[in-house]
């Protein structure tokens, strides 16, 4: 069995485009063999870390040292970063330009326009070919991991199966309802008495035996109102409460009553129930097979990459 390494994610730091404030001093962290770990790199992967540590730490103390323990281990995946990189560029690991670029088409439709990515390249002082650069190491660092992990890593069936037998319970498939909603929004508190009659009227016109497409198509103003009003499949968890209590106790091809939520007044039907069930050992072979490949190449990356760092000359700065 050979597999991709470069569906492991876990691996590597994307790269996103976080707003990072003005006039970071590009220094010299850490020198790893022939590579640099900057402290743009380091401050970087900081910024939303500190964003989000901010909302969850208010004293000021604690808040400092969950940072610089979070600093510690960031310095630490880079250094591993600039590991595999300089390995990859020992060997003339070479990147195809289409590859990279595809990448760029990626990053850039994360955006709402190509002004808006050129804007966020900006603010962080870096140009496209910056970024290209950036996306092509990491390329290199996965194609030798590939080589050198992931072709050499095998999952076997008695593995599989073995893993099943013991975590059977990580596949029970909960309850599913595949559901359509008409939902009559209501705009502001001046709005509760139209959207109310709207919403009576139209229940009374379903219990006169009315279509619930037509008239999901006609009076929704939720999503998928042009497709009358189907929602999909939903499980429990997935809605807000209220509506889930009312949703789990109707029956295949009946319709709610009105319920309200603070988007407006909903009416459901229930399409489809599929109920719970427990995966078969065929049906989570796949899964099972791809979760056992990403642990067996972690470990083996670990054991590569301590190699490496023994054998390598890593200076702070």
């Amino acid at each position: 069995m050979t597999k991709k390494v470069t569906a492991i994610a876990f691996l590597f730091t994307l790269i996103a485009i976080p707003a990072l404030y003005a006039g970071v001093i590009d220094k010299i962290a850490v020198v790893v063999n022939n590579e640099a770990v900057t402290m743009g790199e380091i401050d970087q992967m900081l910024v939303p870390v500190y964003a989000r540590y901010k909302t969850i730490y208010k004293d000021e103390r604690e808040l400092m040292k969950k940072m610089e323990e979070t600093r510690q281990k960031i310095v630490e995946q880079l250094i591993e970063d600039k590991l595999i990189l300089g390995e990859a560029k020992k060997l003339n690991v070479e990147v195809d330009e289409k590859e990279v670029d595809a990448k760029i088409a990626q990053v850039e439709k994360q955006f709402a326009s190509k002004n808006a990515f050129t804007r966020a390249l900006m603010e962080q002082h870096m140009s496209v070919k910056e970024l290209k650069a950036k996306h092509r190491e990491q390329l290199m660092s996965r194609k030798i991991i590939d080589a050198k992990i992931g072709s050499r890593v095998i999952v076997t069936p008695v593995e599989v199966h073995a893993y099943y037998n013991s975590h059977i319970n990580d596949f029970i498939q909960p309850a599913e309802v595949k559901i359509r909603n008409i939902l009559i929004k209501i705009k502001d508190e001046f709005d509760v008495q139209r959207a109310s009659s709207l919403a009576k009227d139209v229940e009374s016109k379903l219990r006169s035996g009315g279509d619930f497409v037509t008239l999901a198509e006609t009076h929704s103003e939720g999503p998928g109102a042009a497709e009358g009003g189907l929602m999909g499949t939903v499980k429990k968890g997935d809605l807000m409460p209220e509506l889930e209590k009312v949703i789990f106790s109707l029956k295949e091809g009946e319709v709610s009553e009105i319920v309200q939520s603070p988007l407006g007044y909903h009416i459901f039907k229930i399409d489809e129930i599929k109920p719970e069930r427990t995966l078969s050992d065929s049906e989570a072979y796949k899964e099972i097979e791809e979760l056992l490949f990403r642990e067996k190449v972690k470990q083996k990356i670990k054991g590569w990459i301590d190699t490496l760092r023994k054998n390598a000359y890593i200076a702070f700065k």
